[in-house]
């Protein structure tokens, strides 16, 4: 009888979350624990991606001056986002400003 060899749960992780249909989910958290290292430390620190629908990523935004600055970056940051976590397939950001009651 064959024994199998060892494999490191790394390399097995991948095909399981694509097997159970998690394998975006899995993307989407990497995006939101990278995010800054995607659009930089400014846009970062006013600005938080929520989620990911079908090929649009929600961003929520602190302020409408921040937001029309996104929105200036916004094709910049697909492009980069599509680099990064290719299996999300975005090709539209929303932006919503952050809710009032959550600032505070």
């Amino acid at each position: 009888m064959k024994k199998n060899p060892a494999k490191r749960v790394g390399d097995l992780l991948p095909r399981v979350l694509k097997g159970l249909g998690l394998e975006e989910k899995f993307e989407e958290g990497r995006l939101r624990e990278e995010w800054k290292s995607v659009v930089g430390e400014a846009i970062a620190d006013r600005s938080r991606p929520l989620r990911v629908r079908g090929k649009t990523l929600l961003v929520e935004v602190q302020n409408s001056t921040w937001m029309n600055e996104i929105q200036f970056h916004r094709n910049e940051i697909v492009r980069k986002v599509n680099k990064e976590f290719p299996k999300l397939k975005i090709d539209e950001i929303r932006l919503q400003l952050e809710r009032e009651r959550e600032r505070e």
